[in-house]
């Protein structure tokens, strides 16, 4: 058999152990005299058991099965792992991980991945698969997908909604074991859909809520979940807010999930990253933080409360990426003291560019009616307290903050974000570059390349100090539309005053030190 490099192969073997959901235990080895990956099976109904595998080196593989069942145990075979021959960057590059200093995200060859996600916690039952009242997409679903691939967004945030207090329970489970049909005629192509896209998928079990006395059945859904669909390219969330918001029992979801989340980390032989979706809380969440499981952080900075800062989270805990993944939703009902209000896409840009001039290394855009998969308006909506401008999801597919996150993406993978850390005053700054209506900065370790974020709100010049003297290039970048705009050359010494930018708006400013005059 041959598969490309990083590509599903999906294995099935008939068992002759009866009930083999309860019954049969399986499992392949996979080496190729480099390394060994150990994938367990999940059972496809009636008699039949799947093993799917993704080769992540070229050249030969053998495989050998352990099992209870005489007739498969010591089977062995043979898969030749073969170049990808697209254009996706997941394949070319292969699957995400942590970078070596624990700031960022890399594909496996070291390339720096930028987390562009996009969140659809209803994925994977609600939105339509063969309906569509979008003028220009037939497929709800696969329209969805198709537009933020031609977008260049990098994430599909996801979650399974398996919550039994929502409906979802009955679609993953029949009298106690998977709802096999269920699996195969619809989650399967969903999962297949997004990773052909070329897009994580980072995906979530439940809702919190959901863990109660049904750890062993989340370690159950876990299991299958990670043997049926572990081969793609994934990111694991285990559930949402996994905290809750009830103090008394705060404490107690914490430690469910946790169980979760360790479990997830032992049975995944990819490896892949694993984290929690944190509840929206001030300051910052911060449990699981020392967990070895916990691979980065998924922060909720929430849908209200405007001042979002991440910087002194960022000081705090530096061993982790640092993500955004829940803040100010497209055309949602902000939820703030002072009264709700449309959020629009100067809200989002804000956000998504405050993280990354933070520390942070990606960010999941939302739109309300996806999320919350509202198909029409005038809809009655169990969250219809984020939905009071009465949006549904094909006005929010279009929206201008989903356009403008692909501007945002292009331009830090060209500023190589992945180099830039953030300024700070003990740099010698005599105004906080962090502070109210300054603009936010970040810089290179050789002090040649600076890249600066100014709000809306910007309205105060700054001096900041440490740069190497020299004429700088200077450029002007448009988060609206996506183009720079020249300035003329800053002869600067060590020391410089900020410009001011070219109007109200918000825009972000480039100087690059020129090695030569001719540059």
């Amino acid at each position: 058999m041959r598969v490309e490099r990083y590509r599903t192969l999906r294995l099935y073997f008939e068992t002759q152990i009866e009930d083999p959901y309860f019954n049969c235990e399986l499992k392949a080895i996979f080496t190729n005299g480099k390394t060994s990956i150990v994938r367990e099976a999940y059972w496809d109904g009636f008699q039949k058991m799947g093993i799917a595998f993704s080769p992540v080196l070229l050249g030969d593989w053998q495989y050998r099965l352990e099992s209870n069942d005489s007739e498969l145990n010591g089977k062995t075979g043979w898969i030749e792992c073969v170049p990808y021959s697209g254009t996706l960057d997941i394949y070319k590059h292969g699957f995400i991980k942590v970078s070596q200093d624990k700031r960022y995200f890399t594909y496996a060859d070291g390339t720096p991945f930028f987390w562009l996600g996009d969140t659809h916690w209803e994925f994977a039952y609600k939105e339509k698969w063969d309906q569509s009242n979008h003028p220009h997409m037939d497929s709800m679903f696969k329209g969805m997908v198709d537009l933020r691939k031609k977008q260049g967004y990098t994430v599909y945030q996801t979650n399974l909604r398996s919550d039994e207090l929502m409906g979802g329970k009955e679609h993953y489970w029949k009298e106690n074991r998977p709802n096999v049909s269920f699996y195969q005629n619809e989650l399967d192509r969903r999962m297949e859909y997004i990773a052909d896209a070329g897009l994580v998928n980072a995906l979530g079990l439940a809702w919190f809520m959901s863990i109660e006395n049904q750890v062993e059945k989340y370690k159950e859904l876990a299991s299958y979940i990670v043997a049926r669909y572990g081969s793609y390219p994934m990111v694991y969330t285990i559930a949402g807010e996994v905290a809750g918001y009830e103090v008394s029992k705060r404490d107690f979801y914490i430690d469910q999930w946790k169980i979760i989340g360790e479990f997830i980390h032992h049975i995944d032989g990819y490896h892949h990253p694993l984290t929690a979706h944190y509840t929206n809380e001030r300051p910052f969440a911060t449990y699981y933080q020392e967990e070895e499981w916990m691979d980065f952080t998924l922060n909720q900075a929430g849908h209200g409360d405007y001042i979002i800062k991440a910087s002194d989270y960022l000081n705090y805990k530096k061993d982790k990426p640092f993500v955004e993944g829940e803040a100010f939703y497209e055309y949602c009902s902000t939820l703030e003291e002072n009264g709700t209000r449309l959020c629009d896409e100067d809200m989002v840009r804000r956000v998504a560019y405050i993280t990354i001039q933070s520390g942070g290394c990606g960010y999941t855009y939302g739109a309300q009616g996806i999320w919350d998969c509202v198909w029409e308006k005038g809809m009655e909506n169990k969250m219809s307290l984020f939905n009071r401008f009465d949006i549904p999801w094909y006005i929010a597919i279009d929206g201008n903050a989903g356009k403008q996150m692909a501007y945002f993406k292009q331009f830090y993978l060209d500023q190589h974000f992945e180099e830039l850390y953030p300024y700070h005053t003990s740099q010698g700054a005599e105004n906080d570059p962090f502070g109210k209506k300054m603009p936010m900065v970040t810089v290179s370790k050789d002090h040649t390349h600076w890249v600066f974020y100014y709000p809306a709100s910007t309205r105060r010049s700054g001096v900041l100090n440490g740069f190497v003297p020299g004429n700088y290039k200077c450029m002007w970048f448009d988060p609206r539309s996506g183009q720079y705009r020249k300035e003329k050359d800053q002869i600067i010494e060590q020391s410089w005053k900020t410009i001011s930018k070219p109007d109200e708006k918000d825009w972000c400013l480039v100087l690059k030190r020129r090695k030569y005059d001719k540059d």
